[in-house]
This record gives C-alpha cells, sequence and structure tokens, in this order.
C-alpha cells in the first residue's frame, strides 16, 4: 500500500484532486498545509508574517517527515515543500510522487478566481504571471524528480490508471 505525493505550484489541483484520488483509492487524504495551520494554530499568511519562511520551511519539513510512517496517504504538498531540507529525496522514498505542471497563466487564472490574497510568497509581487513563471523555473528542478509527471488537468479516474502499476 504506497502512499501518493502530490508536487507541484499552488492551485496546481493538489488537494482537489488528492481528495478525489484518495476516494477512489480508499486511502486517507492528508494536506500538508493544513496540518501546519493545525500544529501551529496559526494560518499559513500570518505563520509566515510573524515568523518567517525559514520558520515555516522547518515545521514544514517536520510535519512531512512525521507523515512517513503512515499508510494509504494521499498527500497534498505545499508548494514549495520539495525544494527545502532536502524533503523532495524524502517524499521519494515515501511513496509515490506525483508533480502536477500546470502553466504559469493558469495558475494565475485560479488564484485570481480564489478571490483572497493568501499566498505569503506572491504578495506585493507586480505582475501575477511573471512571478508564479519565476518560481515554476527556481522549483523545476525538484518536481520533475517526481516518478510521475503530469501537464495540464487530469482526472482523478486518469491518474488512478497511471498510477496503478507502481501501487
Amino acid at each position: 500500500m504506497k502512499n501518493v505525493i502530490l508536487v507541484g505550484m499552488m492551485s496546481s489541483g493538489k488537494s482537489t484532486l488528492g481528495k478525489k484520488l484518495a476516494r477512489l483509492l480508499h486511502y486517507k487524504f492528508v494536506d500538508l498545509d493544513k496540518l501546519i495551520e493545525q500544529d501551529q494554530q496559526s494560518d499559513i499568511p500570518t505563520l509566515f508574517a510573524q515568523k518567517g519562511e525559514p520558520y515555516f520551511r522547518e515545521v514544514e519539513s517536520r510535519l512531512l517527515k512525521e507523515q512517513a510512517s503512515q499508510q494509504g496517504v494521499v498527500l497534498a504538498s505545499g508548494g514549495g515543500t520539495p525544494c527545502f531540507h532536502d524533503n523532495m529525496a524524502f517524499i521519494k522514498e515515501m511513496g509515490i510522487s506525483v508533480f502536477l505542471d500546470v502553466p504559469a497563466a493558469s495558475l494565475a487564472k485560479r488564484i485570481r478566481s480564489h478571490g483572497k490574497d493568501d499566498r505569503p510568497i506572491l504578495s506585493g509581487a507586480a505582475s501575477l504571471e511573471e512571478t508564479l513563471q519565476s518560481k515554476i523555473n527556481e522549483r523545476l528542478p525538484f518536481y520533475t524528480q517526481a516518478d510521475i509527471v503530469i501537464k495540464g488537468e487530469v482526472e482523478a479516474s486518469h491518474l488512478l490508471e497511471m498510477l496503478h502499476p507502481l501501487l
């Protein structure tokens, strides 16, 4: 019973797809960002503002590693999770990693449609698309280490078919 860990940029669909995939697999769904908020009793923007990104990344890495003992989990990682504290290597040991590769323009459209400014790394960005593209370029060396790379949209049932031989 291998775990499935979804990686990719914010708004790439990790949580939405992860919940659907977990239902199809009869696995537990875990959203790492939600775990962080529960653990720290604070939302992520407040945590960034009050304690800074290095503190946030330490907590994120600790909570990711605490999930290793679990089996039968679909985990939605945070957008930056694979890029710090050797987390991508850990993610690959933890189960099957899936990179949701969504273009910057699509991410920007999704973020705008959310209608709330809850993304600390984007605050004050002059151009949302340019900032997202810059982050994608920075993170691609980590994301592309995933076992499976999915470009654009994918249905949970199709992802399940792709995962089936690996599970």
